[in-house]
């Protein structure tokens, strides 16, 4: 399952969100992490300026948190996860589903789910949207 299928799954099937089978806006949740970004239901919490934001402190437990991390697509939203709060440590955690772990994981071969510091996915931090 990639990342927008796990937010899927979590909120749609789950918690009964309602959900579209395509990318286009409107208020149920859309079929891709871009979509879901940029046409989908929610209220902005962090805007998309195409780099990580400075601040973080808006995020709630549970807003959608997404990314740019794939160098290939250019500057488009291509990943998406669940903002969890402040680790035992402090740090900023997420969760999501990736390509080099099955299922939902804190951490993959890309890097640690952290969204502070010098980090991959901090790096590629750009939105957040709360449902």
């Amino acid at each position: 399952m990639d990342c927008s299928g796990y937010i899927r799954l979590v909120y749609g099937y789950r918690l009964g969100y309602p959900l579209r089978s395509d990318n286009e806006g409107g208020t149920e949740l859309p079929r891709r992490a871009f979509a879901m970004a940029t046409v989908g239901p929610g209220v902005v919490v962090i805007p998309n300026a195409s780099t990580g934001p400075a601040d973080i402190g808006p995020l709630q437990p549970g807003d959608l948190v997404f990314f740019d991390v794939d160098a290939d697509d250019g500057q488009q939203i291509d990943h998406v996860g669940i903002y969890l709060g402040l680790d035992a440590e402090g740090h900023p955690r997420f969760i999501s589903s990736r390509k080099q772990a099955d299922g939902p994981t804190f951490g993959d071969a890309g890097g640690a789910a952290l969204l502070d510091g010098d980090h991959f996915y901090a790096r590629g931090f750009r939105s957040a949207k709360r449902l």
